[in-house]
């Protein structure tokens, strides 16, 4: 069989249409389905860091910015990362009578840009392009979302794996970071 420019007048767009929307669903897949699970934690021990009060997070949703140093390597870095108060008990997370709190790396595990959290989902919805009926942790450079009460776990965009944890503890009415979950990516890959 012979072809003719009239058979490729429609051969190839219909050829580059298709392979658009073949291109087009497995980006959507990957973006909603391909997400890697939120398991038990593996720490890795670090340096006691005091982060906050109890009681500075009154309430659910309270949440705190803070650094916290991890080594990498030969190198110390100062990593970025944020406390929330959460309105129920984590994996990873630590629980203070009835107050559950989770610190997260805010390091985007998908190209390493700094997470923000988003505490108003309205916003959120129209910033990050992800609907949810309570705050969570966005990606300014690729959309992508993070959710508080999946313990970190990457719900929407590019990423695929969860926000790494750190470790809590509290004493005498203080939170401390004693260590993060390994692999810490995605400075240390996995």
């Amino acid at each position: 069989m012979k072809l003719t420019r009239r058979d490729l007048i429609w051969i190839v767009p219909s050829t580059a249409t298709a392979g658009f929307f073949g291109w087009f669903a497995l980006r959507a897949y990957n973006i909603q389905l391909r997400k890697a699970g939120v398991g038990v934690p593996q720490w890795k021990e670090g340096p006691r860091l005091e982060v906050a009060r109890v009681f500075a997070l009154a309430h659910p949703w309270d949440f705190r910015y803070f650094k916290y140093p991890v080594a990498i390597g030969s190198t110390t870095r100062q990593l970025e990362a944020v406390l929330v108060r959460v309105p129920q008990p984590q994996v990873g997370g630590l629980t203070v009578g009835e107050t559950h709190f989770l610190a997260l790396s805010r390091i985007c595990t998908h190209q390493g840009c700094t997470v923000r959290y988003v505490p108003d989902p309205e916003v959120g919805s129209i910033a990050y392009n992800y609907r949810s009926d309570h705050p969570f942790l966005g990606c300014p450079c690729h959309f992508g979302a993070y959710d508080p009460l999946q313990a970190g776990k990457a719900v929407y965009g590019p990423p695929r794996y969860p926000l790494p944890r750190l470790r809590l503890a509290e004493e005498a009415g203080m939170l401390y970071v004693t260590g993060y979950e390994t692999p810490l990516r995605p400075a240390e890959g996995g």
